[in-house]
């Protein structure tokens, strides 16, 4: 690429590109990290930690139409007015879940079914936020919802995360600019040059491999983090006065009908069964029903995975139980507008195209959040550098342990949810099981912030949490076997991959890191300094000269 910019343009530039980095870098860190492992949340940890659906759930659609209709005649005939259904362990919950919903009075009666009986094993009463609230919470739930809004709540966690979104593309572009020379080196990685030179091209690699990736999910994850709280208010405010509402029932794709207030059964079973076999490859994850046992009744089915990256919705008549077409999640928008946005949720989670897709964007997830990591250690590095031989800044140090604190905090605290998730499950129904997994998972992060400041040096901070995360993620599979009688071999011989895989990449993860940990602890005291003159010369070089070519 042929652009050109002055020295002053590139130098105001580095000035934005370091900063933006050094102060958003570790909350960019926490959340590609966390986005990472959000990417396998649903369904396959929800699988992992529900073992009551871990041998897969044996539900006929017949079945699920009947239990709609046994529980249809015992509510209020006010809450037929929209009924969802969300299918067991696909989506958010391990057990059949049905929310019967009367919109004219805001209320709600959400009921939980056992998934082999069928009887009502839970029942919660009250407006639609009421019965959600105090819902059974489990590690895929927790982990997907902080990498949403870090636990912060609307609008604050959703406007966080949404300007992090924002300083990373930031960074992107400017990161760009700045190297832009340097993309004819996009295979050159010095491993063996000193610390500083490695991480230096580390960080570029990162940035040049991933350029692509990391812009897609920067800027869907600020669409998806401001939409809520800053566009549809915005859009409500010049098209609609103000009325979200009003906003939302124009663009969506699952208008309620206009019901004829005349009785006819809506034919559940057939919309079921053509639903759940539309697509070998497509999860099906919530029904929709608008005016069950209404002439005018209609049925939607939410679905993903398949060929069609966008979400899909399947669209039935509920009189007939007839198929009448299949859109994207945004269609009603229509035009180019309606495909991008359809693509915003699919290309940020990479829930479409099966395993290997979601493998694909955890790996690259996992080198979007070493890209703010990398920079800002090689900021750290360099500005020791630039002080005498003979100096030594507390602050760099100070920042330095920070940094390992707070980001080998987040893998720490990541890695207690599987055993924590194990004793919840030892301990049979426990009420407030979202508080306890949060307590433990803050818990483990401030302990390895703490310890980031009180160990002896760096190395032996970054030593301590390596181990811990190792022997934590190893020590999960056989608790496994205790708590749930389900051992690696008779999960894999029974082809229950989910879980079994899970336990597997457990096992895999947690010995690696132990591995590196031990490799990496000698070697690691090395890195302090430039290994010889060449490698200072070289590494003072890109520091001066960085992107001015």
């Amino acid at each position: 690429m042929n652009l050109r910019f002055k020295s002053s343009d590139i130098k105001k530039l580095y000035l934005i590109h370091s900063w933006v980095g050094v102060i958003t870098g570790i909350l960019l860190f926490v959340i590609a990290f966390t986005g990472a492992l959000s990417v396998f949340g649903r369904p396959e940890i929800k699988i992992w930690a529900n073992p009551e659906i871990r041998q897969g759930i044996d539900l006929s659609h017949q079945q699920i139409a009947n239990v709609i209709e046994q529980h249809a005649k015992i509510v209020p005939e006010a809450y037929h007015e929209e009924i969802l259904i969300f299918m067991p362990g696909a989506r958010t919950y391990p057990h059949l879940t049905v929310l019967f919903e009367d919109h004219d009075n805001e209320l709600a009666i959400l009921l939980t079914f056992d998934n082999d009986t069928l009887q009502v094993i839970d029942e919660r009463r009250g407006s639609v936020r009421e019965v959600f609230a105090d819902r059974k919470v489990d590690i895929a739930d927790f982990i997907v919802d902080f990498h949403a809004d870090l636990h912060l709540g609307r609008p604050v966690g959703l406007l966080t995360t949404g300007l992090l979104g924002l300083t990373l593309m930031a960074s992107i572009i400017t990161g760009f600019i700045i190297h832009r020379q340097k993309l004819k080196q996009i295979f050159t990685f010095r491993r063996k040059k000193s610390f500083d030179i490695t991480l230096a091209d580390s960080h570029k690699l990162f940035g040049v491999w991933g350029l692509i990736f990391n812009g897609v999910i920067a800027f869907t994850g600020a669409f998806l983090g401001l939409a809520t709280v800053l566009l549809v208010p915005a859009a409500a405010f010049v098209s609609f006065n103000g009325d979200q509402d009003k906003l939302l029932e124009t663009f969506t794709t699952t208008p309620e009908p206009e019901l004829a207030q005349v009785y006819q059964p809506t034919q559940l079973a057939p919309v079921l069964n053509h639903a759940l076999a539309y697509d070998p490859d497509m999860r099906v994850e919530v029904i929709t029903v608008y005016g069950y046992n209404d002439q005018n009744a209609v049925v939607y089915a939410s679905a993903v995975g398949s060929d069609s990256v966008a979400r899909q919705i399947l669209e039935y008549s509920g009189s007939s139980g007839e198929f009448i077409q299949a859109f994207g999640q945004f269609g009603k928008v229509g035009g180019v507008s309606a495909a991008i946005l359809d693509l915003m949720f699919p290309l940020h989670f990479g829930n479409f195209g099966g395993a290997l897709v979601k493998l694909l964007w955890t790996l690259l997830g996992l080198s979007t959040a070493l890209l703010p990591l990398s920079g800002i250690m090689l900021w750290i590095e360099r500005g020791q550098r630039m002080l005498p031989e003979h100096s030594k800044s507390r602050r760099y140090d100070r920042f330095n342990r920070l940094v390992i604190g707070c980001c080998g905090g987040i893998i720490v605290a990541c890695a207690s949810l599987f055993p924590t998730q194990l004793v919840l499950q030892g301990m049979g129904s426990v009420a407030n099981s979202g508080q306890i997994i949060g307590w433990v998972f803050f818990s483990c992060w401030v302990l390895a912030i703490v310890w980031g400041f009180v160990s002896s040096s760096p190395k032996q901070a970054v030593s301590l949490i390596g181990y811990v995360v190792g022997f934590t993620l190893i020590i999960t599979v056989p608790m496994n076997t205790f708590v749930t009688h389900h051992n690696l071999v008779s999960l894999l011989l029974g082809q229950h991959w989910v879980a079994g895989m899970t336990d597997l990449s457990l096992l895999i993860i947690g010995s690696a890191t132990l591995y590196l940990t031990w490799r990496l602890s000698k070697p690691l005291s090395n890195y302090a300094s430039p290994t010889s003159n060449t490698d200072k010369k070289h590494f003072t070089h890109d520091t001066q000269t960085e992107g001015q070519q």
